[in-house]
């Protein structure tokens, strides 16, 4: 177990008894050096007995003592109680809700420092959970700005505000600017934070009119779990779509223009959307030139990309020629993706299926003609259903586009061991501020396993 990569989510040992300040204070003596970053975002260290102790908000670097922790039989979690010798790597972060608004966990972390540590978490899953030979100077390519990058975010209503959830929390962080956001975001925001002030100081005064007009349970709680769904191009103006909890909007829904390659793509408010603006253009760059290492020698060529989005992959890969099928289940980005396919002019290149990716029966038949698969999954990753399909009857050439890198090493160690082998591997920082990374991954098959 690496320190410097530490996967905090394995934690399955029982707490011993405590009270949690004193049984903190009796373990841990002394100040603890914090060596590392875990894929939670927390800063590592050890105590004298070789346990892992998570810290909260803790770099690289720091000399700390603990409070407000919890002990386990095989590792700790606490919060910094006093900063001894900050880190060189320790910054001042640039937002005034850091450490209560759950969205950004590293603005404390200088951003060379934050890309270093991004390279080692990547490296460390393949290595460690994938079973990949020791993977050199693996680089991470910088978000041109590692703030005001993000296109899309979600708000949540709070007293006459809007904000964030805390994190691990319910409650919510009212926030009016957020220096994550590119300007058109920012603006956005702005324009919702009045809108929601406005309607709560209306309620405010039709109520102190109306007599006994304590609003009830339900429309309170109607009301906390009231949801804003913000999304913007570089130019247009952000547009902003209302949802109730979790639930698709009803009605109307919006969508912006965003421009990838030189495409013009519509993103509907509910569609997934690559939330870093700035690196649109890099990471499906990035994916084309990979897959053009595969099919340069081959024509036609061909492709099955599956969790395809709006097009955002596969618009560009049916530019450059390749021809197939893209499979997509939110009925939201199967509409977007075929109304830019047709839109650029591609309709005829491209087949869209819409369905399941881990319910389908024919991933086999589909991956038969093909030359090159595409995927990009959710956080989860494959299912397993998926990854026994591609390692059965996958096609030459295999691309896979993560948002982690533990669960990316845990599909590619079967397909590995299927007869692919890793060729490339690029990293890209999506997510600044953040301890996630996004991974893309070239394999060819050189040969099948029985």
């Amino acid at each position: 177990m690496s320190d410097q990569t530490t996967d905090a989510s394995k934690d399955d040992s029982e707490p011993l008894p405590r009270d949690r300040s004193a049984s903190l204070a009796s373990t841990i003596r002394g100040p603890i050096r914090v060596t590392g970053l875990s894929s939670g975002g927390e800063g590592v260290g050890r105590m004298a007995d070789g346990r892992v102790v998570f810290v909260e908000g803790g770099v690289p670097g720091d000399l700390v003592e603990l409070d407000e922790g919890t002990i386990h039989k095989k590792l700790a979690r606490a919060k910094i109680g006093n900063l001894l010798e900050p880190s060189p790597d320790r910054v001042e972060p640039r937002c005034a809700h850091f450490g209560r608004c759950g969205g950004c966990l590293w603005q404390q972390i200088d951003y060379a420092a934050q890309l270093r540590a991004k390279a080692a978490m990547v490296t460390d899953a393949l290595e460690r959970i994938g079973g990949f030979a020791p993977i050199r100077n693996l680089e991470v390519i910088a978000s041109p700005d590692p703030y005001a990058y993000r296109a899309r975010a979600r708000f949540v209503e709070s007293d006459g505000g809007v904000g964030y959830r805390i994190r691990g929390s319910r409650e919510v962080e009212k926030i009016d600017q957020c220096p994550v956001l590119i300007p058109t975001a920012q603006e956005g925001l702005g324009q919702l934070s009045r809108s929601v002030a406005d309607a709560s100081m209306r309620l405010k005064d039709s109520n102190n009119d109306v007599a006994e007009a304590q609003p009830s349970k339900s429309a309170r709680k109607a009301r906390r779990s009231m949801e804003w769904i913000l999304s913007a191009g570089k130019r247009d103006p952000a547009i902003i779509q209302k949802v109730v909890g979790r639930r698709e909007p009803k009605g109307k829904i919006d969508s912006i223009q965003i421009e990838v390659l030189g495409e013009s793509l519509r993103v509907s408010s509910v569609s997934f959307m690559q939330g870093n603006a700035l690196l649109w253009d890099s990471l499906a760059e990035t994916v084309c030139r990979l897959a053009d290492a595969v099919a340069e020698s081959k024509k036609p060529k061909r492709f099955v990309e599956l969790y395809a989005g709006i097009g955002f992959l596969t618009i560009p890969l049916a530019r450059r020629g390749y021809s197939g099928i893209a499979i997509e289940s939110d009925r939201s980005a199967v509409s977007d993706l075929s109304f830019n396919l047709d839109k650029n002019g591609l309709a005829k290149e491209v087949k869209v299926i819409r369905g399941r990716v881990e319910a389908r029966r024919d991933l086999a038949k589909h991956f038969g003609f093909a030359d090159l698969l595409v995927v990009d999954p959710p956080r989860a990753g494959l299912d397993k259903n998926v990854r026994e399909a591609i390692a059965s009857n996958g096609p030459g050439g295999l691309i896979y586009v993560s948002c982690d890198p533990a669960t990316l090493a845990r599909d590619l160690k079967p397909l590995i061991a299927a007869g692919y082998q890793l060729t490339a591997i690029r990293a890209l920082d999506l997510f600044p501020q953040t301890p996630h990374i996004e991974t893309i991954t070239h394999l060819t098959r050189t040969s099948v396993a029985k």
